[in-house]
């Protein structure tokens, strides 16, 4: 007896046929309409000149990390020196989405992070949102703290990477 009948032969050549079809249908669908969101992971320098409690301000630095469309970040202040040592121990303390050109990010950051000398009357922490939109290298957007009334305007241009020296 033959295990090879016309009707199973039809049955599986059309089943293969089909998977096959569908399968370059989707790639075809994925090729088109998916795509990644454009890398904006790094170091933003954002000029700061009315912070509530800071002493003689000179900006903040909001390093973003990227997966995707979801971002994490940290806000530190424009102080070269302590930037690099602190980095690798900073917890990310912003969260948010990056849709479209537009960010959006809400967290909670201590005042010693927006400023490197605090006033007698700086709040212990403050809620920050930032939004904004990229183009190209440059943010521009606007950041709210809680104990502002106005959010504070700027633009901020991406850092280069920092190359790592390697120890032998």
């Amino acid at each position: 007896m033959s295990h090879f009948s016309l009707k199973s032969l039809s049955f599986y050549g059309i089943a293969i046929g089909s998977v096959a079809v569908l399968f370059n249908l989707v790639s075809a669908y994925g090729e088109k309409n998916l795509k990644a969101p454009p890398a904006i992971a790094g170091r933003y320098l954002i000029p700061t000149k009315n912070v509530p409690g800071c002493k003689n301000p000179q900006g903040v630095v909001l390093t973003l990390n990227q997966s995707g469309i979801y971002l994490n970040g940290f806000l530190s202040p424009a102080d070269r020196q302590t930037q690099s040592a602190e980095i690798a121990e900073e917890k990310p303390s912003l969260e948010g989405k990056f849709e479209q050109k537009k960010l959006n990010l809400l967290g909670v950051v201590g005042q010693s992070k927006l400023c490197k000398e605090l006033d007698n009357k700086a709040p212990s922490t403050q809620f920050v949102k930032i939004t904004g939109e990229i183009e190209g290298e440059k943010l521009k957007g606007q950041m709210r703290l809680s104990s502002t009334p106005k959010p504070i305007e700027f633009t901020a241009k991406r850092e280069a990477p920092v190359k790592r020296q390697e120890t032998h």
